[in-house]
């Protein structure tokens, strides 16, 4: 019960960090390289949170996915420079990463 305990405050804890995170670096130097890092970071916290979390309903862990993929969606586009590039690279992650939070 305990590790079920932690697992479940760790995973909020993450998405109020990985959600604070996302908003600041969105509305820092909005369109900036280090806007999109801090972006990545956020995202990669929020993932985290939401892999802790482990929701068995799809409708809170597709928002949760939308949002780290939008996330990371900005990094690639900021750091490519190319919609479609970064697009097919957010598709592969956000494949990996629906595979591995329904089989957690």
């Amino acid at each position: 019960m305990r590790a079920n305990m932690f697992a479940f405050a760790f995973g909020i804890f993450a998405l109020i960090v990985g959600i604070i995170v996302d908003l600041f670096g969105l509305f820092d130097q909005f369109w900036s390289l280090s806007s999109a890092k801090t972006v990545l970071i956020g995202s990669i916290t929020l993932l985290l949170g939401l892999a802790f979390l482990s929701l068995p309903n799809r409708i809170e862990r597709y928002l949760g996915e939308a949002a780290v993929s939008l996330g990371m969606l900005y990094y690639f586009y900021i750091q490519t420079n190319n919609l479609w590039v970064a697009l097919v690279i957010v598709a592969i992650i956000a494949a990996v990463m629906e595979y591995g939070l329904r089989h957690r």
